[in-house]
Formats: structure tokens, sequence, C-alpha cells
């Protein structure tokens, strides 16, 4: 298949599988004699895995340390340590897994904690407004919502 099937069967433009590309999350698609990029039924899964795993919060360079598992030669160009679907593959993809679920779960953390500071920040502005009310004179609450006139001379 040409780039623009790949991208709309994997939900994506044709940019994306470019820079997924540049990224070196893919590996670089045979070419046409006439220049034209084809790719295949793996090429689409690998697309879905980014997809997913961007969607999971994974950095490009996660999702490609996951796919130089089993798809992609590493940095240094050797090939990939395990076939695809093998139990250490597995192995070292749920590690990588949990480590980033460990992240989040501190993430989440701290944004808790960020949001309870400021609900305890808003009941004490709402407790000191309610405080205010109470202080004010009977006199004042009837005139407070009116402007105060303004004597010209």
């Amino acid at each position: 298949m040409r780039i623009g099937e790949l991208a709309k069967r994997a939900g994506v433009s044709v940019q994306a599988i470019r820079f997924y590309e540049r990224r070196r999350l893919m590996r670089t698609p045979r070419r046409t004699p006439s220049g034209y990029r084809v790719y295949g039924e793996n090429d689409l899964e690998n697309v879905t895995i980014i997809k997913k795993m961007q969607r999971f919060g994974f950095k490009l360079v996660e999702i490609r340390r996951v796919l130089q598992l089993w798809v992609l030669p590493s940095d240094s160009g050797a090939a990939s340590p395990y076939q695809r679907g093998s139990l250490d593959c597995l192995r070292e993809s749920l590690k990588l897994g949990e480590k980033k679920l460990q992240s989040m779960n501190g993430q989440i953390r701290s944004a808790i904690q960020i949001r309870d500071e400021l609900v305890e920040e808003l009941h004490q502005i709402h407790a000191w407004l309610d405080a205010r009310k109470r202080k004010k004179a009977p006199s004042d609450r009837r005139h407070s919502s009116r402007p105060t006139p303004i004597a010209i001379s």
C-alpha cells in the first residue's frame, strides 16, 4: 500500500507517517521504481502501536525504545534483540509499561495534591467573604447594590 492508504487506514495524516519515519519510529519503506513508498500490514500495525502509545503518554523516545525491542534496529544499527511476541520481548515491554504507569501515578498524585490545595484556598476565600457579609451593618446592605451618587459642583 502507498503512504496515503496507510495514513487513511491508520487514522493519521501522511505528514504523520513521514514524521514517524524521520524520527526513526518506522523502518524506511521500500520504494517502487517510480519512487513511491510501499508499506505492508506490519507498518500499519506499527503506526497503530505508535498512536496507542502516544495516547498513553509515552514520549517518542520511549516509543522508539519499545519498538526497538522487536521491530526497529537499535541506535547503533544492531538488529532487534527479540522476535515479535516472544516472552523476552513481552517481559521487556511489560517493564517499560510498568515504569510509565508508575510515572503517571506520580503525576496523578501531584495533580490531586495541587487540586486539594486549590480547593482549600477557595474555601478560605469563601469563608472570608461570608465573614465580611455578616460584619456589614444592615444600612450598608440596603445601599450596597446601588452606586454611590457623585456630587457635581
